[in-house]
This record gives structure tokens, C-alpha cells and sequence, in this order.
């Protein structure tokens, strides 16, 4: 049957009506969801839209300082804060990161550095931390982590840590190699201080000396040999020698292991204590 040229018409009509009305209509959803969680690109809006229908876990909203510092929890509003770049929804916590709260400094910025130095005046209250001791970025990660198990991450800062597309900067990254070779130094730290635990160390007025002695529990590592007292030498990170005094089991040390290891003047092969003079 041959349909007729006003049925085509009306049928083309139609199906552009339809085109245009899914448009409508996606724009519609689009714009509902830059109102329930702005974003400040369409790829992100796009993401944000699979988060809704499919419910996956992906972060793709970017923030500037200039957004976030609206999420201060003024006038009874949501509360962001952000650590190394991350963006956090703290709203639950708002008897603390809300106004009058004692954390209240934390909110609508980031103020990493001050989660280590416990300071809030403006020197503090930055992201910057690059120039940080290398045991305080461990102790910021540690924040960081516990901030990702207990709310929920929101985004991302664009500015020291994330560009303008959400990609991690050469400042981010250098961060967090930084982090990463800490925790590898704290990791050999460890393992040398429980191969090697550090002597007990007491001055002795009588003996114009010092007593060192080993014992179970010597150095704070708790084990189920004694040691005996010796002169440790090792470079430090400036590749100066440093000498302690330090426990060691010597039926257990390899050769090159003693090669670093000296025996205390005046002092017995097996005892387990020892009086040096003070240099």
C-alpha cells in the first residue's frame, strides 16, 4: 500500500518532533542536575548524569577556590572542605566544620597544612606543603585516608593538586612521591631499628661514663632475645656517618653486617652491658 505524500509529511513531522523533544527533555535533566550538584564543564555534567542512572561511584566535580569557599555551612548550607586537592562533603559534621565549630577554619578551603601544625592564621591556612618535614605529609596522608573512610569525597580542587580537566599537577605529584618515599624510609627505619634496637643509655655519675645495656625490651621493640651492646655506623641521608648504640644478636649478623658493627673499648665480648666514655 503506497502511502500518501500528507502521511509522509506528518510522519517526518513526527519523528522531528520526537528528536527534538528527546533534546528537550535531556536538557531538562541535565539542567536539574547542574542545579542539584553544579559542575563547571559538560563532560562532568555528562558523568554526573551516569552517576544518577547507573549509580557508580565516579567524582568528576571541579571546584575553584572561589566555589568552595561558598561551602562554609553559613546559613545552615552544606559544608566542603578540601585536603591535598580532595574535596570532601563534611555536612554531617557540622557541630565541628560548621560556624562557632572548633574545625570551623577547615570549611569552604583547603587548609592542609594547617591539619598538621594546628595553627589557623593565613601563613597556615594553605595547600601548600611541598616544603613540609617528611613525617608530618605521612601524618597528613593518614588524614587524608581517614576523611575518604568516613565522608563522602565530592571532587576536586583545581589549582595545586588538579587542573582545570581534573588531572593531578606536577606540584600533586611530587606531593605525593614525596609521601611515598617517607612511608618507604619509615618501612626501613623500622626494620633496622627491630633488627638492630637501640641500647638503653643511662649517664653514671660515679663511673664518669655512660651505661648502655640490652634487655627484652630495649629500643621499644619487645622480643624474646637480649642482645648485646655495640657501636651501629651508618650514612645518614647526607651521606655523613652516624654512630649509635645499638642491641644485636651476633650468632645471627651476616659478614657484611659486621663490617658496621664495632665492639665497645673495655668492655666484654658477651656482656650485655657496657660503660663508654661520653664524647
Amino acid at each position: 500500500m503506497t502511502k500518501s505524500p500528507s502521511f509522509v509529511i506528518m510522519e517526518s513531522f513526527s519523528l522531528k518532533n520526537l528528536f527534538f523533544s528527546s533534546i528537550t527533555i535531556l536538557v531538562l535533566i541535565l539542567s536539574m542536575l547542574f542545579f542539584y550538584e553544579p559542575a563547571q564543564n559538560v563532560m562532568c555534567s555528562l558523568a554526573i548524569f551516569e552517576r544518577f542512572l547507573i549509580n557508580t561511584p565516579t567524582v568528576c566535580s571541579l571546584f575553584d577556590t572561589n566555589r568552595l569557599s561558598r561551602y562554609n555551612g553559613v546559613d545552615g548550607g552544606k559544608i566542603y572542605l578540601s585536603i591535598l586537592g580532595n574535596v570532601f562533603d563534611v555536612t554531617e559534621g557540622k557541630r565541628f566544620y560548621g560556624p562557632g565549630g572548633s574545625y570551623h577554619a577547615f570549611s569552604g578551603r583547603d587548609a592542609s597544612r594547617s591539619f598538621i601544625t594546628g595553627l589557623f592564621d593565613e601563613e597556615n591556612l594553605t595547600d601548600h606543603v611541598i616544603d613540609m618535614d617528611p613525617n608530618d605529609l605521612i601524618g597528613l596522608d593518614t588524614w587524608l585516608n581517614t576523611y575518604k573512610k568516613k565522608y563522602k569525597e565530592i571532587g576536586k580542587l583545581i589549582g595545586l593538586y588538579y587542573d582545570s580537566s581534573g588531572k593531578e599537577t606536577d606540584y600533586a605529584k611530587m606531593v605525593y612521591e614525596k609521601i611515598e618515599s617517607s612511608k618507604m624510609k619509615k618501612v626501613a627505619e623500622k626494620k633496622e631499628n627491630d633488627r638492630y634496637p637501640s641500647c638503653n643509655v643511662e649517664y653514671v655519675q660515679e663511673h664518669k661514663r655512660s651505661k648502655v645495656w640490652c634487655t627484652t625490651l630495649s629500643g621499644g621493640v619487645k622480643r624474646k632475645w637480649v642482645g648485646v651492646p655495640r657501636m651501629l655506623q651508618t650514612l645518614d641521608k647526607n651521606g655523613k656517618l652516624s654512630v649509635r648504640c645499638a642491641c644485636i644478636q651476633q650468632d645471627e649478623l651476616s659478614k657484611v653486617e659486621l663490617a658496621h658493627i664495632v665492639e665497645y673499648d673495655d668492655c666484654d665480648t658477651n656482656s650485655t652491658t657496657c660503660y663508654v666514655k661520653v664524647s
